[in-house]
């Protein structure tokens, strides 16, 4: 079962919270129109809506069979959650009076056990709910390639939820909403930028509600939830709000006002809040506190990007198969097949002195060696051939089994470098003379223009860890990710526009590992006024 994996359930006082942000109460004709909910799980949010279409069909007298039969469609993989929700519909509607026969009736034609992302859903004033967190790696291939065909913004890499966003603003009417709680790493990420895409060319994230940490679940769970609330229509400004851990029902009523237009901020505790501009595009955005995006927005308007500052980044190489490309004995093959490697992993455990080498099959220039060469290289290869032989980029380059999947780049080696773990709590580069060549999940940074050293103590600095944790995504335990792609956002001064003095405090914290140091020569570096411990 697709659901299993992903089935998180909504404490009810967050199901009411997203259903008032979506505009789906009590106060409004409800029974005039559909609304979806396309992954019902124990029937957290069909409990809530049940209750409010019956609030909304007794004041207007509309309480019957025939006039709500249309007004709610849900779905769910699992029949064990169809059957919990079906129940919950029965609960609700034989508590406004309906017959037991009438109320089942009901609850079976509006809770379908079946796939969202494939059925044929019926137009809607509102899609809202709380679509499964299934990562790509946890679908059936087959399921993914059918979302795949029949979903454009779904990859063979993509979360399911995607597809629910995808699916539910095309069932869209011209004046519905759509009103999630979901991870919100398709704002940042890459298998998000066609989501990005889509949402840009015909509808607006109107309001999004940052909730990590907030005890939002009936169970404890690792995701990195966001309430999102989009519209068709033309990009409009983001209504933004930063939740912190103390979050709680208490704080939704001020927190509601503000995000619908109809209350300022004054009585808002417990969070932040302020304005984003519009999706633009696949471009992913910035998300943390707005006072946070104030600093970091002001910083970029002053200050060039890492690459336009001279700094230079990438990845370290993929061999494509590490149990055969590399080796701690010294002697496996010539000596000049050999390549020092830097280990992020045993750097960070202590393990400085394993020396692990790549066996390496490229020539300085970029070319394959011609084995024949290397009588030892050749014997080693030839040994493991069928193994590397099953490898994609070996069946992709025949002529060439013996490849790494990545080149390494010889002008690389014996140059001054910071190196980066992919995922960390904080910005902790590591210094590197050059003379091990960085392994895959180590990202490396070398600068003609900055010292290292110097470099060093700036990238340690609080400022620059706020653009990536702005700009990318979260892991467990609120681990960062210091992938490439998130580092070019980082803004910096360029570095003959730091004086000396500061230039040295940089360095100095660097070699110390003293981040408040860091924090506070980094800020001279800004223009910024210096803090303290």
């Amino acid at each position: 079962m697709l659901s299993s994996p992903g089935v998180v359930f909504t404490k009810d006082w967050v199901a009411d919270f997203v259903l008032d942000i979506a505009g789906y109460t009590s106060e409004r004709s409800l029974a005039s129109y559909c609304a979806i909910e396309p992954s019902c799980g124990d029937g957290a949010f069909l409990r809530c809506m049940t209750e409010r279409l019956c609030e909304s069909a007794s004041r207007e007298g509309r309480l019957s069979i025939g006039t709500l039969e249309g007004c709610i469609r849900a779905y769910d993989l699992d029949p064990v959650s169809v059957d919990k929700s079906r129940r919950a519909v029965r609960d609700v509607l034989e508590g406004y009076g309906l017959a037991s026969e009438q109320s089942k009736g009901l609850a079976d034609v509006w809770v379908s056990e079946g796939d969202f992302l494939l059925s044929d859903a019926p137009s809607a004033r509102w899609v809202v709910g709380n679509p499964p967190y299934v990562r790509a790696t946890l679908i059936p291939k087959e399921r993914r390639e059918l979302y795949a065909q029949r979903l454009s913004c779904c990859t063979m890499g993509s979360d399911l939820y995607v597809g629910f966003f995808e699916k539910g603003l095309s069932a869209l009417t011209e004046d519905g909403s759509l009103c999630f709680i979901c991870a919100d790493r398709w704002l940042q990420n890459r298998y998000g930028s066609r989501l990005r895409s889509f949402v840009s060319k015909g509808f607006s994230l109107d309001a999004h509600v940052r909730m990590h940490g907030v005890d939002a679940f009936e169970d404890e769970v690792a995701a990195y939830p966001a309430i999102s609330l989009l519209k068709r229509g033309a990009g409009r400004a983001i209504r933004y709000m930063d939740c912190e851990a103390q979050f709680s029902r208490d704080d939704t009523s001020a927190a509601k006002a503000w995000l619908l237009g109809e209350g300022g901020l004054a009585g808002l505790t417990n969070a932040s809040a302020g304005t984003l501009p519009p999706l633009s595009g696949a471009s992913s955005i910035p998300l943390a506190p707005p006072e946070r995006l104030k600093v970091l927005d002001d910083l970029a308007s002053k200050f060039p990007t890492l690459e336009d500052a001279g700094i230079r980044l990438g990845i370290g190489i993929a061999s494509g198969c590490d149990e055969v490309y590399i080796t701690e004995d010294p002697n496996l093959v010539e000596h000049d097949r050999m390549m020092p490697l830097f280990f992020m992993r045993d750097w960070r455990a202590g393990r400085r002195d394993v020396k692990k080498c790549l066996v390496n099959p490229w020539n300085d220039d970029g070319t394959l060696v011609d084995l024949d060469d290397f009588p030892r290289l050749k014997r080693y290869f030839e040994e493991n051939e069928e193994r590397l032989r099953h490898r994609r980029v070996a069946r992709d380059h025949p002529d060439s089994w013996y490849r790494t999947l990545d080149k390494p780049d010889h002008n690389l080696l014996g140059k001054e470098m910071l190196l980066f773990p992919d995922m960390a709590a904080k910005s902790d580069p590591v210094y590197s003379d050059g003379s091990r060549y960085p392994h895959h999940n180590c990202y490396w940074m070398t600068s003609t223009e900055w010292d290292v050293r110097a470099l060093g103590g700036l990238m340690m600095s609080d400022l620059v860890e706020g653009y990536v944790d702005a700009f990318g995504v979260k892991m467990r335990g609120s681990t960062l990710r210091f992938q490439a792609q998130y580092l070019r956002m980082v803004h910096i001064p360029r570095a003959d526009e730091v004086d000396d003095d500061t230039k040295h405090e940089l360095t100095e914290a660097f070699a110390a590992g003293d981040r408040v140091r860091a924090n506070n020569a980094s800020r001279r570096a800004y223009g910024l006024g210096a803090i303290h411990a």
